[in-house]
């Protein structure tokens, strides 16, 4: 980590998440899996189970319709700002630029975070170079590798 130096903050804007159309039948598997688990439920005797699970499937149709909404990020030599929450350095333990600009998607900056609640902050940089971002970084925190967690990635594979 080199000694950090005044830098103009990169700021950009793009979708909190990559939003994938659902399709009817998504739809359909839902609520044919719950219905499912729902009636399995009652047969067993759990009413309050069976009303959680329909309860937790239409929230779950819900936001999966919903559209991701624009964010503001900025990270400047205080720390990570998104939208009006600010991630000083001091709370970072570390970052990885996952540079994906060969494969058409868009490239990622993964934050490790010293908190336990939520470890790791995954940010998508469409619109920025990502050698860029990687040579800001290294002049506030060091690099190390990280991977996306697992349970961001099954996330982003069921369409969320």
């Amino acid at each position: 980590m080199k000694h950090p130096e005044l830098r103009p903050a990169i700021i950009w804007e793009t979708h909190e998440y990559l939003f994938q159309e659902k399709t009817n039948d998504w739809y359909w598997g839902v609520a044919i899996i719950a219905l499912s688990a729902a009636v399995i439920a009652i047969i067993f005797g759990e009413i309050l189970l069976a009303l959680l699970i329909i309860i937790g499937s239409f929230t779950l149709c819900l936001v999966g319709a919903r559209r991701p909404n624009v964010v503001r990020y900025e990270i400047n030599n205080t720390g990570v700002l998104i939208e009006n929450i600010l991630y000083p350095y001091a709370t970072l333990s570390s970052f990885w630029v996952e540079n994906n600009s060969h494969l058409g998607i868009p490239s990622k900056v993964i934050f490790k975070s010293r908190k336990i609640v939520s470890p790791f902050l995954v940010l998508h940089i469409e619109d920025i170079d990502p050698e860029l971002m990687r040579d800001f970084l290294l002049d506030h925190l060091p690099e190390a590798e990280h991977s996306e967690p697992l349970s961001q990635k099954l996330l982003e594979y069921f369409g969320f």
